[in-house]
């Protein structure tokens, strides 16, 4: 049994909105790698996107990635566009208002998701309580009922279906941003040096994530408990079987309530200002190769993902070249990443990568090789913006163009910022003690018992 799949997919309202033409996507299908270099198409894309103007002073830029199918992710997708883009925004005049239009619309889209799975729930319950009635052992049940409990796993299987999502929506020259899962958003900007800097607005909701790891260790869930069983996220829309039906699912059941959370981060507006460059949307799958190509902190590899935008602003023409380009480097260095550690017999930390969508908005940067800058061969915008890291200098571009020294800096954003006592409605945050938290990972590793795909420190 499929949950809220339509095979013979209709097309989506939102295919008839103006498409922004400030606006690049790339995107890559997943792949399974094997010992001897093949690779090959795991299962259907899951991740959905939109890039959409609605009128004049409202556009949405979205990203959302399923998880375990599509189905979520596909819904999701348009029921948010419809609660953003139908003039619910024409009567917001305050930041406050347009982020509580946001918020509504995550749960909408949320409470929709429940409304449509009741009955499969019940079919789910029924089941059980059919099959606990009779008295039996499990292996009993497994000989007497096995088409029962191939339907029971289905039920599952369907209902374990969720969707992380990040949306950017810009709306009267001010940029906001929500997100639940394991999508990110990164802002763009160049300082008073003209330096390049990188700003993560969203927030990873998974195990990497401090709170979210302690949020877990409250419920009585230790790290253990997800070794060799896949936690896409710690927050989602859908997953059933990781919210009210957690009880059903092994490495979960342990909890003393919903592991997985609906709870969306909400920020803005920021004003989008000259110094704005681009902003950049990505799928959770490009945030996992990333972290698997350049382990430890996330923002090593929002550096290296900004400064291949970069030079790929550089050298291409088109918006939609600069992000599959983008896409096409990542892909290959992560198959290389894959393929080294074969090579030197070192542990396979991971042996497949997920779907890849990147989502480039463009606000004020040059595409100098852009068709519409070849005949004056000039660069239309910014002309002596550098960029600055700890890294190496790029390589210069060639032609009638200015040198691009392309070193990056990257700083937090409000919401994750280090010792920024302030959210990003600047109300005071809650304080949360780790410390039994930490001492219980010290402990784990000195028993050997902490898990080698999770980064604890």
């Amino acid at each position: 049994m499929e949950l809220m799949q339509n095979n013979n997919r209709t097309k989506s309202w939102t295919d008839d909105l103006k498409v922004c033409n400030q606006t690049g996507v790339g995107e890559a299908i997943n792949q399974i790698y094997k010992d001897d270099g093949r690779r090959c198409e795991g299962y259907e894309s899951r991740d959905k996107k939109c890039l959409c103007i609605s009128d004049t002073n409202t556009s949405l830029y979205a990203i959302l990635s399923g998880h375990n199918g599509v189905s979520v992710a596909e819904n999701a997708l348009q029921e948010m566009a419809a609660e953003l883009l139908l003039g619910q925004l024409n009567v917001c005049h305050s930041d406050e208002a347009v982020k509580e239009v946001i918020r509504q619309s995550f749960m909408s889209v949320e409470k929709g998701y429940f409304d449509t799975i009741n009955s499969h729930v019940a079919t789910k319950t029924a089941i059980q309580l059919h099959l606990s009635a009779d008295g039996m052992n499990q292996y009993e049940i497994s000989q007497q009922f096995e088409n029962v409990l191939q339907k029971l796993d289905s039920l599952n299987n369907a209902l374990s279906v969720g969707s992380s999502a990040v949306l950017g929506l810009v709306h009267r020259s001010h940029l906001y941003l929500g997100n639940i899962g394991n999508c990110r958003a990164l802002l763009c900007k160049t300082d008073e040096h003209d330096t390049l800097t990188v700003t993560q607005l969203s927030v990873d909701h998974n195990l990497l994530n401090a709170e979210e790891a302690a949020r877990l260790f409250r419920l009585g869930l230790m790290a253990q408990n997800f070794e060799g069983v896949p936690l896409y996220s710690t927050r989602c829309i859908g997953n059933y079987l990781g919210k009210a039906g957690y009880k059903d699912c092994n490495f979960l059941s342990s909890a003393t309530a919903e592991p997985v959370i609906f709870e969306p981060e909400i920020v803005g507006g920021i004003q989008i200002s000259p110094a704005c460059r681009f902003l950049v949307l990505m799928s959770s799958g490009l945030c996992r190769a990333l972290q698997d190509i350049f382990p430890g902190d996330t923002s090593t590899g929002n550096r290296e993902l900004v400064r291949m935008i970069s030079e790929e602003f550089q050298t291409q023409s088109t918006l939609g070249g600069v992000a599959q380009s983008v896409v096409h480097r990542i892909v290959q260095a992560h198959y290389d990443t894959y393929m080294q550690l074969v090579a030197e017999h070192k542990p396979l930390t991971f042996n497949s990568r997920d779907d890849v969508t990147l989502l480039i908005r463009n606000f004020n940067y040059s595409l100098p090789k852009a068709f519409g800058n070849r005949n004056n061969g000039s660069r239309s915008l910014n002309s002596t913006t550098s960029f600055s890291s700890t890294s190496s200098d790029a390589t210069p571009t060639e032609g009638n163009y200015s040198t691009i020294h392309s070193n990056i800096s990257v700083t937090s954003s409000n919401v994750t910022q280090p010792g920024n006592p302030y959210d990003s409605n600047r109300r005071i945050r809650s304080h949360v003690d780790f410390t039994d938290f930490y001492n219980r990972v010290d402990e784990a590793r000195k028993r050997g018992t902490l898990p080698p795909n999770i980064e604890f420190d």
